[in-house]
């Protein structure tokens, strides 16, 4: 790319560090990562998201949470992506008491949730089978307009199976059942 005179932008580095990250490669993602901060080479909240998501995928979330933590700190908004990612590395590694500050910290910046955020965690509650914290959870997102997505409803229907009473748990469920 370099040879034929076009230089990478954003959306090219961003590939690049998803790509690394996706087949393991954290310490070259990191490499290439750490050159563009330090060029401030590009101030763009979706780039970061690429690298704490990176981050958290491949159990590096002290490095992950480090990130999003300094972002304010250098000028960038967090934005319900961003949120989300870090939400969702949280739940990857089962700490829900840290995601839930995170969650607090959004709603009280002004950054409220989506139907992405609540589905994230609801997968992380049943990914670590932990069923009542979810129905609770959940309980409160009624009134928020939440609807499950395909993953959410695929991991959901993994555990009816093994446990149908989970279904019982599930505020939403009920409510579209008495219409």
């Amino acid at each position: 790319m370099l040879r034929v005179g076009a230089t990478p932008d954003v959306c090219t580095h961003a590939t690049l560090l998803d790509g690394y990250f996706k087949y393991g490669l954290v310490k070259e993602a990191m490499l290439l990562f750490n050159e563009l901060a330090r060029k401030r080479e590009y101030n763009d909240i979706v780039f970061y998201s690429v690298v704490i998501n990176g981050l958290c995928k491949n159990s590096k979330l002290d490095e992950a949470h480090a990130i999003f933590e300094k972002l304010s700190s250098i000028g960038l908004l967090l934005d319900v992506r961003t949120y989300t990612v870090m939400i969702n590395g949280f739940c990857l590694e089962g700490l829900f008491d840290e995601f839930k500050g995170i969650l607090r910290k959004m709603e009280d910046i002004g950054c409220p949730p989506n139907n992405a955020t609540y589905n994230v965690i609801v997968q992380g509650f049943l990914r670590c089978n932990k069923i009542s914290e979810m129905a609770s959870f959940m309980k409160e997102m009624v009134g928020r307009g939440f609807s499950f997505d395909a993953t959410t409803t695929r991991l959901l229907i993994k555990f009816a199976r093994e446990n149908p009473s989970v279904l019982d748990m599930i505020p939403e469920l009920h409510f579209k059942n008495k219409k």
